[in-house]
């Protein structure tokens, strides 16, 4: 069979390329469109879900310096310098700062450090070897350990300095600033012995059982309270200038909002968003490092 050239279409190259280009450009354009798209979805799903499991609060007085508001003066509870965002959906552990908010502490909330859970055994003293005062906290798991004699005060004491969480207490001022209470041969910081022992001391006298709290005496005759079913012992870190659960009791965890996750130093909004973006990318960073 024969054919005439005229029943072909003549091959174009310059007609081709041009087409190429055009879908090359048509797909370049989709694919940015679509990919701008999800990152709005993305954004638009972490937005939704911060916002609704996170709380902004500025930050007022000394009582957690220094690691927050560390530039105020102790006497200034109405200055703020910092703010904090609360995870109001994660979950709270001992050594995490906390915002409570409860009427019976005389404002809208405040924020400390969760240092003891239900079923802990807590104390505060000073140690007889330097003179500083010490948070004592007998974990609930080891409290037989204690019982039985094979564990002491000394197993008892957080070194707060020390912990993984990185924060410090200023054991000397906390020493110098606050008043002492002495009783059965230890000296208590004023608050907690105001809350728990004084009203104890006949239970204790008497050896009752029905004292408003459990509690446990050591062999050295350190008095400890047992935190109740539901309840936290929350204290600042500047124990010195501080109410907390030496003033307000036990903390129910009904009370708290939830654990500070970011920490907004110098709070203008551009920290706001820079202290956002730093957590998150560390966070990313952690993930991808596993």
């Amino acid at each position: 069979m024969v054919y005439n050239n005229e029943e072909f279409i003549q091959y174009d190259k310059k007609k081709k390329k041009k087409e190429t280009k055009s879908i090359a450009l048509y797909l370049t354009t989709h694919i940015t469109l679509y990919i701008v798209l999800i990152f709005f979805l993305i954004f638009f799903a972490w937005y939704t879900y911060f916002v609704v499991t996170h709380r902004y609060y500025i930050v007022y007085g000394p009582s957690m310096k220094p690691i927050l508001n560390d530039t105020i003066p102790d006497n200034r509870a109405d200055q703020a310098t910092d703010a904090v965002y609360v995870n109001t959906a994660g979950t709270i552990k001992v050594g995490d700062i906390v915002v409570i908010e409860n009427d019976s502490t005389e404002s809208e909330s405040i924020i400390k450090r969760l240092v003891a859970q239900e079923g802990d055994y807590v104390s505060i003293a000073k140690d007889e070897e330097d003179d500083k005062f010490y948070l004592y906290r007998i974990p609930k798991e080891e409290f037989s350990d204690f019982q039985n004699g094979i564990k002491t005060d000394a197993d008892a004491k957080v070194v707060e300095s020390k912990r993984t969480t990185g924060y410090q207490i200023e054991y000397e001022k906390w020493a110098n600033e606050r008043n002492s209470v002495l009783f059965n041969g230890k000296y208590y910081d004023e608050k907690f012995y105001d809350y728990y022992i004084e009203p104890t001391i006949p239970y204790i006298n008497n050896e009752m059982e029905n004292a408003d709290f459990e509690y446990y005496i050591s062999e050295s005759g350190l008095v400890y309270f047992q935190v109740p079913e539901n309840y936290t012992f929350c204290l600042g870190d500047n124990r010195a200038h501080s109410n907390d659960s030496r003033v307000y009791g036990f903390i129910s965890e009904e009370n708290i909002v939830g654990n500070v996750e970011i920490i907004v130093y110098d709070y203008s909004f551009v920290n706001q968003v820079v202290e956002v973006i730093k957590f998150y990318y560390s966070e990313v960073e952690e993930f991808f490092a596993r």
